[in-house]
């Protein structure tokens, strides 16, 4: 039945939002190559993809920190050009301030005029296996550290409905892993921490704060980064619903 429900069955799983439910499309990572070549510099895709787990854990100990929408407009160009530097050092590559400078404003100028849902695309196991664990019995949420509510790309790409609760940290006011963020989730739902299962892609926020409040956790790895961890991984969301769903019908035969 899974590491995950080994302690018992749950009532609620909860979903963190950016690389769980949806990704940039192109990946951040081709992105950030082609405004690479188109400077100048050679950039492996799979590198940077690699590469970004640093900026991704620089991001979320920040963001922890102060949260980077609060900051003001010079901190948080300084934040994100810093961000820019880690990711380019991690990959290999020039990381002066000239070059970071450059691809950093390169690299944002591709979204300026577009909407935030735009330039994101769903993963295609997310319906499938939000449905199955409703049909469960179920109950589902989403957690996000996100700047803005995010109803608008949960409405954009129809999981709305299948969603009984939608937590993002700028509406609550703090950021994963804080469990304050959590419990906005569990609370109004009326689910103890050791009922709910929690799935996201960041071991810092997702999982650390999961566990930090008694709930159950569970890396989601898409793209293959986190080999050698101990956290309990599931490469897709089919994976982690069909493990969910056969670890309830056990527990429902035992009883």
């Amino acid at each position: 039945m899974g590491t995950f429900l080994a302690d018992g069955p749950v009532d609620l799983v909860t979903f963190d939002l950016y690389d769980t439910l949806i990704e940039m499309s192109p990946p951040r990572w081709e992105r950030l190559a082609d405004v690479l070549r188109a400077l100048g510099i050679a950039a492996d895709p799979l590198i940077l993809r690699e590469a970004d787990i640093i900026a991704e854990d620089y991001f979320t100990i920040e963001n922890g920190v102060i949260p980077i929408r609060d900051r003001s407009v010079a901190e948080r160009e300084a934040f994100r050009l810093e961000l820019m530097r880690r990711w380019l050092e991690a990959a290999g590559l020039p990381d002066d301030p000239e070059t970071v400078s450059a691809v950093r404003h390169a690299y944002i100028s591709e979204f300026d005029d577009m909407g935030d849902h735009y330039h994101y695309r769903l993963f295609d196991d997310v319906m499938p296996a939000l449905r199955a664990l409703r049909k469960a019995g179920l109950k589902t949420a989403l957690i996000s550290n996100a700047d803005n509510d995010v109803t608008v790309i949960a409405v954009h790409f129809a999981f709305a409905p299948l969603m009984d609760l939608i937590v993002t940290s700028a509406l609550v006011g703090y950021e994963k892993p804080d469990p304050r963020t959590f419990h906005a989730a569990l609370e109004p739902l009326e689910v103890e921490p050791s009922r709910a299962l929690h799935i996201g892609d960041q071991p810092k926020s997702d999982i650390v704060g999961a566990l930090d409040v008694g709930m159950r956790a569970v890396l989601i790895d898409r793209y293959h980064r986190h080999p050698d961890t101990d956290i309990p991984t599931v490469n897709s969301l089919t994976e982690l619903a069909n493990k969910i769903v056969a670890g309830q019908r056990e527990f429902a035969t035992a009883d």
